[in-house]
């Protein structure tokens, strides 16, 4: 089974950077270069990357307003942000971190590094989502299996066997879609 690449876009003004960029993420990755952070909206309209690469000092918008811009749109919140920079000042790595950026990456960057952070970060994202989906499931057996408890509870606080029988039927029905529950979800 081939596996799909993640989708990166990158967003420089300096075309030097968006070629060095694409060759050493083509092999990887999907690139989608964007020469200004305008362009990066206008290819957001057909493509949902896995993450954008931003460089901060860019003509026109910046990269930390157009960060701005994108965590304050419900369709482009969610895309991890990696700001690429030739700011090496603490204090603008800083205010892109705070700005919900999950790393901050000098210029000119080192290939091997910027590829394995690029590696890392999508890697997590990744085990977060698989993540989410355990604890989704976890909530799912949650609410049958409370209702397994109490039926048992309640059979255990009566001596009337109609109502033990009753609440035995209801326990062992519940059990069996838990069991299915269960099992779909390890199926997954």
């Amino acid at each position: 089974m081939i596996k799909e690449q993640k989708k990166i876009i990158v967003v420089d003004d300096n075309n030097t950077n968006l070629t060095a960029c694409k060759k050493v993420m083509r092999p990887y990755y999907e690139v989608y270069p964007a020469p200004s952070a305008e362009k990066m909206f206008d290819l957001l309209e057909h493509v949902m990357p896995d993450l954008i690469l931003l460089d901060v000092d860019m003509p026109d918008m910046n990269g930390y307003e157009a960060a701005g811009r994108l965590k304050k749109d419900e369709a482009f919140m969610g895309i991890p942000i990696i700001f690429l920079s030739g700011r090496v000042d603490p204090t603008s790595e800083i205010f892109g971190l705070n700005m919900g950026a999950l790393d901050y990456i000098h210029k000119p960057f080192v290939s091997e590094l910027l590829l394995k952070r690029i590696e890392t970060h999508l890697s997590l994202i990744e085990s977060q989502k698989i993540l989410k989906k355990q604890n989704k499931s976890v909530e799912e057996i949650r609410t049958p299996l409370n209702g397994i408890i109490d039926v048992l509870g309640k059979a255990m606080d009566t001596d009337d066997p109609a109502i033990m029988k009753d609440c035995l039927i209801q326990a062992n029905e519940a059990s069996k879609n838990l069991l299915a529950l269960v099992n779909g979800a390890i199926g997954k």
